[in-house]
């Protein structure tokens, strides 16, 4: 049985392969507001992503953004996956690669000096109350500020989509996405009810 791709995979599939087929035309000078709008495609509007699977750029540190695109040319983190084993949904490997480190380093600027925005999701306060607790324990050294704060290489964690951190989290325990090993150590730690209760405390934090 031939499985049908759902209509919003679709066109985040479309648009970022469009946005590969754009920066890989090396010979054709870049406008930067060009650059931002392919950005745009998949990220949304000023970074703020409407897409659950996508995460929410605007509000990056500089180092943090920096830092992104440098694993994802080293392909030590690889993007999503929904077909195949190993057959990403995005290509953002890819696009990093065919950025020029002045193009990135442009980006990294521009994204850093946007305002974060929370996405709107529900959250189950009961499961946030669990999560503070254990965010303070395991989190709170790194991800300061409840996760609210982008410092350094840490991301912004609170207000971030749901589905996006739960992948995250998924690709860490599985070493799809490396990380330093003691932050490794203490996601290891964690339960399944640990994690489902984190995600909902970032979700309810981002909104207060």
């Amino acid at each position: 049985m031939v499985k049908i791709m759902d209509k919003g995979k679709y066109r985040l599939m479309t648009a970022t392969l469009l946005l590969v087929c754009c920066l890989s035309n090396t010979a054709q000078a870049r406008d930067f507001v060009d650059l931002v709008k392919y950005c745009e495609e998949c990220h949304g509007m000023d970074g703020v992503s409407t897409i659950p699977d996508v995460p929410i750029i605007a509000g990056f540190s500089e180092e943090g953004f920096l830092n992104t695109i440098d694993v994802f040319r080293e392909n030590e983190r690889i993007a999503m996956e929904f077909h195949k084993p190993g057959e990403p949904e995005t290509v953002m490997n890819e696009i990093a690669q065919s950025l020029s480190d002045d193009e990135v380093e442009e980006l990294a600027k521009y994204y850093s000096g946007l305002k974060f925005k929370p996405a709107k999701q529900s959250a189950d306060p009961e499961k946030a109350s669990r999560g503070a607790i254990l965010h303070k324990k395991s989190c709170e050294k790194c991800h300061t500020n409840n996760g609210k704060d982008p410092v350094e290489d840490a991301a912004i964690l609170a207000g971030q989509w749901m589905p996006y951190l739960e992948r995250q989290f998924d690709n860490i325990l599985s070493k799809k996405r490396l990380v330093p090993k003691s932050m490794y150590r203490r996601v290891k730690k964690l339960s399944p009810q640990d994690i489902e209760a984190l995600l909902h405390f970032y979700a309810l934090e981002g909104n207060k």
